[in-house]
């Protein structure tokens, strides 16, 4: 019985990767994304909520027979908030290699979903409020995102940011893919 699940799966995904590569026009090989971008706060625990900036780098290296990409994403982004009576940022560097399958690869409007795991290096600046002590820590992240490539360049997306409660933000980018579109 196993072994019969285990050969309807693998034949499930050899014929999607081959329905995949068959909707899927050839692109140029590799990719660099500048994004800038607004963040959200996600922890309950700080006081009220406010937008902060992101900013991010990824290189991104096109699978040819899937509809995947794989890459490294350099990104750095602030959970704003008010707290008693002043303004806290909570900042986040992050290094992580990402993945992202792209449906409509290579038309003027290709979805895509995505995942990274990475490392987050966390700040907090405590602005006027002085009882509460910088903290600088590392730990993992996660990112699960998705968005839209429009026009084989301009790539819009939602992602959020998840580490140290504190930290973790949704956001919402706009990035331009310099290298990326059809090959010729």
């Amino acid at each position: 019985m196993k072994k019969s699940v285990l050969a309807g799966l693998f034949l499930l995904l050899s014929v999607s990767a081959n329905a995949a590569e068959a909707d899927t026009i050839r692109v140029k090989t590799f990719e660099f994304e500048p994004s800038v971008g607004a963040t959200y706060g996600l922890a309950g625990n700080t006081g009220s909520h406010k937008l902060g900036p992101s900013l991010g780098l990824e290189a991104r290296w096109n699978l040819h027979r899937v509809p995947l990409d794989v890459g490294m994403q350099l990104y750095l982004g602030s959970a704003c908030s008010r707290y008693n009576g002043t303004d806290l940022a909570c900042r986040t560097l992050s290094v992580m290699p990402v993945c992202d399958y792209n449906f409509r690869r290579g038309h003027a409007v290709s979805p895509f979903v995505g995942m990274g795991v990475g490392l987050n290096l966390y700040d907090m600046i405590s602005g006027d409020y002085n009882d509460y002590e910088d903290d600088k820590t590392a730990g993992v992240g996660l990112m699960p995102r998705v968005g839209v490539e429009l026009f084989r360049h301009l790539r819009l997306a939602l992602s959020a940011h998840v580490g140290k409660k504190i930290y973790s933000t949704v956001g919402l980018t706009v990035g331009y893919a310099i290298g990326g579109g059809r090959k010729k």
